[in-house]
């Protein structure tokens, strides 16, 4: 392969040679020496055209991956790359936590989609935690001023309901686990998934609520070993939304039999 890459090179050099002594010898005329020598000129040109644009290609390959360095290091990286659709908890994988916490406004569907995952995660003895909305009138009132349907409220009504339906099925079958429920007297700016949030492997999903009812919205995945200012953040924005809250559901285990637990529901 790398005799090809040089051939014009060899090539070159044979001819130069073969003209010299054919000149030196006199064996042959001025004419075929001047067009042998005009070739050799155009054989050079040619490997030295290569040359450039091979030179050209390389500095435009360097020139990009330094761009894509400095966006991975310190620059500005698009918003395209950060952010992704929001799922409702579909694209975390919630299979081996042992602590799963979420705050949300209603979790409707968030609560659908990983019911399975939460009651498998309290039957491995983990601990989860869930934060929505009080379905008081005040509070419902203001998600849908949030979301510009303020004409509108018992949209949130109606999804509070099946989550809160839910919460009471998955803490009668919480077993080993422990299962807390808080209900919050605000609209919370961000929605929050936490997958085993003390840990180095932890994560953290951000979900950027839109103004726009049913409208699509962003969420930011966070790691703890990967983004650890913004992951302690959210970890303490979702720590303060808690203490707000006030606890209306409890599951916790009280025996040997994973299936025994005590259920505290407050008023």
């Amino acid at each position: 392969m790398r005799l090809w890459r040089y051939l014009d090179l060899y090539f070159t050099m044979l001819v130069a040679v073969t003209v010299g002594l054919l000149g030196v010898l006199d064996l042959a005329s001025t004419g075929i020496i001047a067009g042998a020598t005009l070739a050799t000129l155009g054989v050079l040109s040619t490997g030295t055209l290569t040359g450039r644009l091979q030179m050209r290609r390389l500095n435009d390959t360097a020139a990009e991956l330094t761009a894509l360095t400095r966006e991975g290091f310190g620059g500005t990286p698009s918003a395209d790359r950060l952010l992704a659709a929001s799922q409702a908890g579909l694209e975390s994988d919630l299979g081996t936590a042992g602590e799963i916490a979420i705050i949300g406004v209603t979790l409707s569907r968030t609560l659908r989609n990983q019911l399975t995952d939460l009651r498998a995660c309290l039957h491995r003895g983990g601990v989860v935690r869930i934060a929505l909305i009080d379905p008081s009138d005040a509070t419902v009132a203001e998600a849908a001023r949030r979301s510009t349907i303020p004409d509108a409220p018992e949209i949130f009504a109606h999804r509070l309901r099946p989550s809160l339906d839910l919460l009471r099925e998955l803490a009668l079958s919480a077993g080993p686990g422990r299962l807390e429920t808080r209900l919050i007297g605000f609209v919370p700016a961000v929605g929050l998934l936490m997958i085993d949030p003390a840990e180095a492997h932890g994560q953290v999903r951000v979900d950027i609520y839109s103004h726009r009812f049913a409208a699509p919205e962003p969420t930011l995945a966070l790691l703890a070993h990967r983004d650890p200012v913004w992951y302690r953040h959210f970890r303490q924005e979702f720590e303060q939304i808690w203490s707000t809250g006030r606890p209306v559901l409890a599951a916790v285990a009280t025996g040997p039999d994973p299936d025994e637990a005590t259920i505290a529901i407050a008023a």
